[in-house]
């Protein structure tokens, strides 16, 4: 897997966006309990986007908890 330059300053420019944000918007993971749950059918590209958020929001999860260099954060 080839990492491109611009992704790594994309990736950069998200954590720093993310990094001076709220931690709250990293604790939406689990849909309130006395909701019910949605459905809904989306499209493809709809997926797609969806899917790339989530892992944006894991990737700056983990970038969070060890940081850039991978050592665990106190």
């Amino acid at each position: 897997m080839t990492i491109l330059p611009s992704q790594i300053n994309d990736m950069l420019r998200l954590y720093s966006r993310f990094s001076s944000a709220d931690d709250s918007l990293l604790d939406e993971t689990s849909p309130p309990v006395n909701e019910p749950e949605d459905i809904v059918d989306i499209s493809t590209e709809a997926k797609k986007r969806e899917i790339q958020d989530q892992t944006r929001m894991e990737v700056m999860k983990k970038i969070k908890e060890t940081g850039i260099v991978g050592k665990e954060r106190v």
